[in-house]
């Protein structure tokens, strides 16, 4: 089986060996490409694929909604949990995955069809031997976080939350290279039926386990997890049954050949996770600093801080699935391009690019704010009144109205991160951590030194 695929591709004809042992000439040319034709592939493709993350990102809102009727204790600890199980989890799987972009946009562009289902089988298979320790590690979170963290109730709450989420892995991992072997052949609306389907199951299973089973925090991670499990489930019958077209980039199960030739993808596998872990910690840190902020008139750590940055976690994550969506789109089309040996064509995107992602940074900021505000004061009701008055203080809608210079910061900011790792990942150059580092981590320290 042939598997691989130059990386910079030659304009002129070709005849390239098939999966199949049979082979056929074709003519590799440097497609006429505009800015309007990229504008309306980008809008038309984004949208379905924000859907998709923002209702797969649903279950967490489920369940931090769910929580936040129990107690704040409850919503504090769970905000662990999720924290936990965001950093040391589902963002080392969504980091990792990320690799898919880039190999199988290459592979179908270069039209080594077959290779494709390959790559998402050796993902699933890495992904399952990375979730190994990181199980073992969600079992032990009780005691870890216990020493993490002054109160230890909370810590049990984040554990019991951590060990039932453990059940619904073995689906995510399928699902998001699923996910993946469908968006390098241009299909970003399979994954969003299934979640639409799978959304309203998860809310049914939400009220059996918690309210009438009364099975209270085990009972909404309990409703993540199958929801995972089931939309993994559908995911692969939708593909099977209903949509043929994609059978050609599906191989069959190779047992032998999924365990060969890994270092390619971990290559760019490790780099992918890194820099997604880099950006969730930068932000989740949050949560575990929340723990030990002290209220007015309280000489001890309270949990109204953990349970409002429970809240404005939530918005943030959901503001950005859609910069990051529009970065999978983008790095699966400078794929095609690459593999299509189309190399002028991927280097005129980076302009358009500059401007698609500025027009996306600044409608996220805007976003953010509203959010936030609308989301407030349904989350928390009776004595955490205290969590909605933080939720809403803390939200910087008036700073940044009085100061240009921050929101032109973080518009920049947002629009340099978002091209670049489209075109890095293209390239097979998917290592951005230096750039997480500068700015995720020492921009903090430059702007308090600043006085911002």
């Amino acid at each position: 089986m042939l598997e691989t695929a130059p990386l910079l591709g030659r304009d002129r004809a070709s005849s390239e060996e098939g999966e199949n042992g049979s082979s056929g000439p074709y003519i590799l040319l440097e497609p006429a490409t505009t800015w309007r034709t990229e504008t309306w592939i980008m809008i038309s493709d984004t949208v379905p694929l924000v859907l998709t993350y923002l209702l797969q990102y649903f279950y967490s809102l489920v369940v931090v909604l769910v929580v936040a009727h129990m107690g704040e204790d409850e919503l504090a600890g769970v905000s662990l949990g999720v924290t936990t199980m965001n950093i040391i989890g589902l963002a080392i799987f969504e980091g990792m995955a990320t690799s898919l972009d880039t190999l199988c946009g290459q592979a179908f562009g270069s039209g080594n069809r077959k290779a494709v289902g390959l790559h998402v089988q050796r993902m699933v298979m890495l992904l399952l031997l990375v979730a190994c320790p990181i199980g073992l590690l969600w079992l032990c979170s009780p005691w870890i976080l216990a020493r993490m963290i002054p109160q230890p109730q909370l810590a049990v709450v984040g554990g019991t939350f951590l060990r039932t989420s453990l059940v619904g892995v073995p689906g995510y991992v399928v699902f998001e290279a699923g996910k993946r072997f469908l968006q390098c052949q241009g299909n970003f609306t399979a994954s969003l039926a299934v979640l639409l389907v799978c959304t309203p199951v998860n809310l049914v299973l939400n009220w059996v386990l918690v309210f009438k089973l009364d099975l209270g925090v085990m009972g909404s991670a309990l409703a993540a997890a199958l929801s995972n499990n089931v939309r993994a489930v559908l995911l692969i019958f939708y593909t099977a049954f209903h949509l043929p077209e994609t059978h050609q980039c599906w191989p069959g199960l190779l047992p032998k050949t999924i365990f060969q030739n890994w270092m390619p993808m971990i290559k760019l596998a490790v780099p992918g996770a890194v820099m997604v872990v880099g950006e969730w910690f930068a932000f989740e840190l949050l949560s575990f600093s929340a723990a030990y902020i002290r209220t007015s008139g309280s000489g001890s750590a309270s949990s109204a801080p953990l349970a409002a940055q429970a809240i404005l976690a939530t918005c943030s994550v959901l503001v950005w699935h859609i910069p990051f969506s529009g970065s999978v789109v983008a790095s699966t089309r400078i794929g095609h391009f690459i593999g299509k040996g189309s190399v002028h064509a991927a280097k005129a995107m980076t302009q358009f690019y500059a401007a698609f992602f500025s027009g996306i940074a600044l409608f996220d900021i805007i976003l953010a704010f509203a959010v936030g505000t609308l989301i407030a004061p349904f989350s928390t009701a009776g004595p955490s009144s205290e969590v909605r008055d933080l939720v809403l203080q803390t939200l910087p809608l008036s700073q940044s109205s009085k100061s240009p210079t921050r929101l032109s910061v973080a518009l920049t900011a947002s629009c340099v991160d978002w091209v670049v790792k489209p075109l890095a990942a293209g390239l097979h150059f998917s290592s951005t951590t230096p750039s997480e580092f500068l700015w995720h981590w020492c921009s903090p320290l430059v702007l308090r030194c600043l006085g911002w």
